[in-house]
């Protein structure tokens, strides 16, 4: 299950109550524990630690408060509710939900089922734009990413493997996806160019992008914006340096 479906059984545990008790976030704490993994486990996390210490720097310095479990759970619905689109409310749950699994005592689990769908029932629409072009999109690269692919869902997974490797995996991935070839141990960041209606690329099962793919696709829409070659070369470079590539 992606995290987004996490906080929605953990919404339907809580059921319809006008407030979150302390005693009910104790009896969701596995659940809270394993959203809180799963958040870290993402590149926006990573890539944000900074941030993430200074939400708890600022809770733990408030010494009015009584209750920092139920502290920081109302400051994650408040960044919540406060988000501007779906996009931006993921990032929010994201960046967040670790801080409640702080608060909480540690609790025994269960190693999760990784269930893997053979018969590719769900596969995003596909749309008229190639892989490099869905990527650039984004406008950011992912910190130890060597390149990037996508699945039949419609989402963007980074590798840190070796480009070749992920090429040959590309070949026989088929129905059962990237992961079951390169392995988890090896994805660095996953992204979803629209959460709301995810989409393929018209090359999403053969394509393997990597940082250079996206300077020579960002250098030729400089030409031909007419861009001199030198000057193009030296814009494509800086861009791609940007993202973090």
């Amino acid at each position: 299950m992606q995290i987004r479906d996490y906080m929605t059984k953990l919404f339907d545990a809580f059921g319809d109550v006008e407030e979150v008790t302390r005693e009910m976030l104790l009896e969701q704490a596995e659940l809270i524990h394993t959203i809180s993994d799963k958040c870290q486990s993402t590149g926006l996390f990573l890539d944000s630690q900074v941030r993430f210490n200074q939400f708890v720097q600022e809770i733990e310095a408030d010494d009015k408060v009584e209750d920092r479990l139920l502290h920081a759970w109302c400051w994650v619905m408040d960044r919540i509710v406060k988000a501007p689109t779906s996009f931006h409310m993921d990032g929010a749950v994201i960046l967040t939900m670790p801080l409640v699994a702080r608060y909480l005592p540690p609790v025994e689990r269960e190693p999760e089922t990784i269930v893997v769908n053979l018969d590719e029932d769900y596969k995003a629409p596909v749309g008229n734009q190639t892989l490099c072009e869905l990527v650039m999109e984004r406008r950011h690269w992912p910190q130890g990413a060597t390149c990037a692919t996508q699945e039949a869902d419609g989402g963007v997974l980074y590798w840190d493997a070796p480009v070749d490797v992920v090429e040959e995996g590309r070949k026989v991935a088929g129905k059962h996806g990237m992961m079951a070839e390169i392995g988890l141990k090896h994805q660095v960041d996953a992204w979803y160019a629209d959460m709301d209606e995810t989409r393929l690329a018209t090359d999403w099962n053969t394509a393997v992008i990597t940082p250079h793919c996206l300077l020579l696709s960002y250098l030729d829409v400089l030409q031909k914006n007419k861009v001199p070659f030198d000057e193009g070369v030296q814009l494509a470079a800086e861009w791609v340096k940007q993202l973090g590539g």
